[in-house]
């Protein structure tokens, strides 16, 4: 059976929904296709490439996406399709401009990959040649260029919607003002705010507030944002349990999955004719894209408007009023977690495009699990045998669960759904996976997926030596751990891995380990020491909430 290989681009709700924030529509199961002036782009994402121009190009590792995503930007911004050639031996896209100036780009993942391509890359100093890079971060497909010319490098110019397609005016960013304490902004966005202020008033200036800028700030109770900023991130404002109140300035045309995540008792005034606030519950300007739902509202029922077609994610996170919510007919699509940690809900589907049975919802053709709704009494979870992906984060925080029982079609399992499932018991058919000691793991013992609860045998795991990979939130509320050995094999421990493992008293960290990612020992509150490799980078979230003293071997 084919492994999951760290930074592969595997068929997951996550990508999907990458193709549908780019435009693309689902022609029919497993197909996107998006229309241009001159031409089209057709995905199968079951088959992992896509069609341009009459060939295929693969789509099998974060590369691969990112060269997709160059090439919708560059024919939105209206390039003709023939003057886009892939395949070269020297570089990885040409443009050739209509100035006659031939433009070599050269991609590369998202992060670590790119910030080596910008130490490795020597240009040929003639020409233009450009280092390129995107993601979704937060519901909002960002780049980043490097555009290197005889007559100097620049930042902008190519790609930005204001670019010209002739005429090249390149740019580079002014230098940042010096703002007050507490603001960490760079290139006008503000990445962070560190102070501990309760009513913040974000500086004049500042063009686009970050994914996670203010992430999980419990000081915060109001915030002014000016109307230079026309960006608001997904996540911006997420887990501010204390915020009350905040606005959105008539300046603001950008906004990506739900930013007030969490805020559960927010007023929002908005002033942008870009989006709608109706009674609590945020859209974008023509309802077709449900972004917010204000958790403290009263209601136990809600019924989406028929012109919604997009549930964004997020978007009802702790509605603990909710008890019934009704998709209407025109729903299409739901990012991941919308209905997050909403105790007591259960759904009724009007929808032809998904369907629910014993709690659970799915696409259509029920190929993808997206949904289990806490509020729907079924506690044996039997998932339907077509199942093929079992979504992100569907199944977090389902302590009513007893048991989840996996069908053999199920051949991918996105970022861990089964992240803090207390007393469940997991039940594999699926030859893709395989379950030692009550662990979940893929079926050559290379990817820890999830420790539940239940595994632990006196508060311990054995985690076999074959194991590369502990992924992402795979012991997460895992509270019967208390003591665990990660073996020599053992690379890679993924984000938010040992999160709300409060129990968990000591952790053996081999030297083998290469990356710990954010979140990993969040609210850890029983840990007290950690030895981890002196070469590892740790994140600056790595220790939320957990006092535990870091030692360096």
């Amino acid at each position: 059976m084919p492994s999951k290989v760290k930074d592969m681009l595997f068929i997951d709700m996550k990508y999907i929904i990458l193709y549908r924030k780019l435009g693309f529509s689902e022609i029919q199961p497993d197909i996107f296709q998006y229309v241009y002036g001159d031409t089209s782009i057709i995905i199968d994402s079951e088959g992992q490439k896509y069609e341009f121009l009459g060939k295929k190009y693969p789509l099998l590792c974060y590369k691969d996406f990112v060269i997709l995503e160059c090439i919708d930007r560059l024919l939105k911004k209206g390039y003709k399709s023939d003057s886009i050639l892939l395949g070269g031996s020297d570089c990885d896209l040409l443009l050739k401009s209509e100035d006659g100036q031939p433009v070599k780009v050269f991609a590369a993942q998202w992060g670590k990959d790119y910030s080596t391509l910008c130490k490795t890359f020597e240009y040929s100093g003639t020409g233009i040649e450009v280092l390129y890079t995107s993601q979704l971060s937060g519901g909002l497909v960002d780049f980043i260029s490097i555009i290197y010319t005889p007559e100097g490098t620049y930042r902008y110019g190519l790609f930005e919607r204001e670019a010209k397609t002739d005429g090249y005016m390149f740019s580079n960013p002014l230098p940042d003002p010096d703002y007050p304490n507490g603001f960490v902004v760079k290139n006008g966005e503000l990445l962070k705010y560190i102070g501990k202020e309760k009513d913040v008033r974000i500086p004049d200036g500042i063009t686009r507030i970050g994914s996670g800028a203010f992430w999980n700030n419990l000081n915060l109770e109001s915030v002014f944002i000016p109307e230079s900023v026309t960006c608001i991130c997904g996540d911006a404002f997420v887990y501010c349990e204390n915020l009350k109140r905040a606005n959105i300035p008539e300046s603001v045309d950008q906004m990506g999955d739900d930013p007030f995540a969490g805020c559960k008792d927010i007023s929002i005034d908005n002033r942008s004719p870009f989006f709608i606030n109706e009674g609590g519950v945020l859209f974008d300007k023509d309802r077709r894209f449900l972004i917010h739902y204000t958790a403290s509202l009263s209601g136990e029922r809600y019924e989406i408007p028929e012109t919604v077609e997009w549930i964004g994610k997020h978007s009802f996170y702790k509605c603990e009023n909710l008890k019934c919510v009704r998709i209407s007919k025109n729903v299409k699509f739901m990012g991941n977690n919308a209905f997050s940690d909403c105790f007591n809900i259960h759904l009724e589907n009007e929808s032809p495009y998904f369907a629910y049975e014993g709690g659970v919802l799915y696409n259509k053709e029920k190929t993808t699990c997206m949904h289990y709704s806490m509020g729907s009494g079924v506690k044996d979870v039997k998932l339907a045998d077509t199942v093929r992906t079992i979504g992100r984060n569907c199944f977090w925080n389902c302590y009513m669960i007893d048991s989840i029982e996996i069908p053999k079609s199920v051949r991918q399992i996105g970022y861990n759904p089964f992240a803090n499932c207390r007393n469940v018991h997991l039940i594999n058919h699926s030859p893709f996976y395989d379950i030692k000691d009550g662990v979940l793991y893929n079926s050559d013992f290379t990817e820890l997926v999830c420790c539940p609860s239940t595994a632990p045998m006196n508060g311990t795991v054995t985690i076999p030596d074959t194991v590369i990979n502990i992924g992402r939130n795979a012991f997460t509320g895992c509270i019967g751990l208390k003591r665990l050995v990660i073996p020599g094999s053992v690379k890679y421990i993924s984000r938010g891995a040992f999160s709300e493992c409060s129990n968990l008293e000591d952790i053996e960290i081999p030297a083998t380990i290469e990356d710990i990612g954010e979140w990993c020992f969040n609210k850890c509150s029983s840990l007290r020491q950690v030895a981890i490799p002196s070469n590892i980078d740790v994140k600056p979230n790595t220790f939320n909430s957990c006092g535990a003293e870091v030692i360096r071997k």
